[in-house]
């Protein structure tokens, strides 16, 4: 059993109660009973039928792990439909994450009432990001699983789909390549990328990718390079800029590109494939 303590009765959310007691079980949640205590609340939790996963967590293999925060994900994803249950009263830590005996997730959620400024906030959000993050971290292997986690955090915060489909993903396929095909261009051009950087620029001798125009095109123009996520371009200060779907980069900063998109370096415009 877990308890905690309110500091007086007008602290307790009764609708979040009542709908602990009747519907909890069904989310994912566990009911909660609410007694008086010395003028406080006691919350009790009963969780002996469900194992904390702190207690479990040394035992796991990496897989297990990114299967266990996808289902707090999925969790997360159902409880945000609803309005009665704060997500900010979830108590985000790996001692409060429960798993029964065929691995479901059971969280535990403080009845409490909370300022209105802050039912809608994000800083749920942002302990979920740290939970799963903790949940995976010291694994072997686990370093490029906690580079996606951070990099869907800043690429696309609170998209827990994304989160999802990138726990799928653990080292990246040897022979997963970009192929440009340049599509206005003198002479045909195709450049193959790798995993290794790739330069772009119009220096024969310095570059992989080389473009023989020093008019249009800067002698290291741009790099095209793989960060263990995903394919990114960077310019490298080039006069003529780098465009990414028509778009210029910012020089130095690494925009992520994949099949699909349409670089243009100075005048000259490649698809990826």
């Amino acid at each position: 059993m877990r308890e905690f303590l309110l500091n007086s009765e007008q602290q307790l959310d009764r609708n979040a109660l009542a709908h602990l007691k009747k519907e909890g079980r069904d989310h994912g949640l566990f009911p909660c009973e609410a007694i008086r205590f010395n003028r406080r609340v006691k919350l009790a939790f009963f969780t002996e039928d469900a194992e904390p996963l702190s207690d479990m967590l040394g035992e796991l293999s990496l897989n297990e792990c990114c299967e266990i925060a996808k289902g707090i994900l999925r969790r997360v994803r159902a409880l945000e439909k609803q309005d009665i249950i704060s997500l900010e009263n979830i108590v985000w830590d790996v001692d409060s994450i429960y798993l029964d005996q065929n691995r479901r997730v059971f969280l535990l959620c403080l009845p409490a009432l909370i300022p209105a400024d802050a039912v809608h906030s994000d800083i749920y959000k942002k302990r979920l990001y740290a939970l799963v993050e903790d949940i995976v971290s010291g694994k072997k292997e686990s370093r490029t699983v906690c580079r996606q986690i951070d990099y869907e955090k800043g690429k696309a915060f609170g998209d827990w789909v994304r989160l999802e489909n990138a726990l799928e993903r653990r080292t990246p396929e040897e022979d997963e390549m970009l192929i440009l095909k340049g599509i206005n261009t003198s002479d045909p051009l195709t450049f193959r990328v790798g995993h290794e950087t790739f330069r772009i620029g119009s220096d024969e001798g310095d570059v992989s990718g080389y473009i023989p125009d020093v008019e249009s095109v800067s002698p290291l123009h741009a790099v095209i390079g793989w960060n263990e996520i995903n394919f990114f371009v960077k310019d490298m200060g080039s006069e003529t800029g780098t465009f990414v779907n028509n778009r210029p980069v910012v020089p130095y900063i690494e925009i992520p590109i994949g099949q699909g998109s349409v670089l243009r370096f100075g005048d000259y415009t490649f698809n990826v494939e």
